[in-house]
């Protein structure tokens, strides 16, 4: 059986010529486990201790399945195994990312990840690239813009609704006047002489 995976920080080392979080193809026997993808990949198993299967994790005894999409992942620091659950919502053409040709313009997921999660471990999940989004929301507050992006290190909790959407999609200045932030965002306007009024940042 054939199925893609995706390895990302550390674990990419260990599969000469692949880049973090790039895809690539791996075919292994019917039955086979993600501890016998790891065996496979010469990983050594205290080093990845987490694994997402189509985007929920998956325990090492998961079997995987024709087409699976597998990441793995080093262990998260500061954080456990234990899992929590988010409600995203992904709009305009970031919609593809949620597996949907984005005909309603939206995609909505449920994505398990390991407590302690960050947004940038949300957006290696969703192959999303920081810089293709546009106004993000944390609970309806704003936590990233344009250019503008103090929330990569921001730790998501269980239950959170993350909103994420394309630059074609922004509001040039409805959310940068009283709009209720993440702390990470008004401390990132606040440090700024121009209160983050321009078109673009650098």
């Amino acid at each position: 059986m054939r199925f893609t995976v995706k390895l990302y920080a550390l674990l990419a080392a260990y599969v000469p010529g692949t880049r973090a979080a790039a895809p690539f193809e791996v075919e292994l026997p019917e039955g086979s486990t993600i501890a016998d993808l790891i065996q496979h990949l010469q990983i050594p198993p205290e080093e990845m201790k987490i694994a997402f299967v189509n985007g929920r994790m998956q325990p090492l005894e998961y079997l995987i399945q024709e087409g699976d999409e597998v990441g793995m992942f080093s262990p998260v620091g500061g954080g456990s195994e234990e899992e929590m659950h988010l409600d995203i919502w992904l709009y305009g053409d970031l919609a593809r990312r949620g597996g949907r040709e984005a005909p309603l313009g939206y995609a909505h997921l449920e994505l398990a990840m390991p407590v302690g999660s960050r947004m940038q471990q949300l957006l290696d999940i969703l192959d999303i690239p920081t810089e293709e989004r546009g106004i993000t929301f944390i609970n309806g507050d704003l936590s990233a813009m344009p250019g503008l992006q103090p929330d990569l290190e921001h730790i998501l909790a269980d239950g959170d609704r993350v909103a994420l959407f394309h630059l074609n999609s922004m509001w040039p200045f409805q959310y940068r006047h009283g709009a209720a932030m993440i702390p990470e965002m008004k401390n990132a306007l606040d440090s700024r002489e121009d209160g983050g009024l321009q078109h673009a940042y650098k």
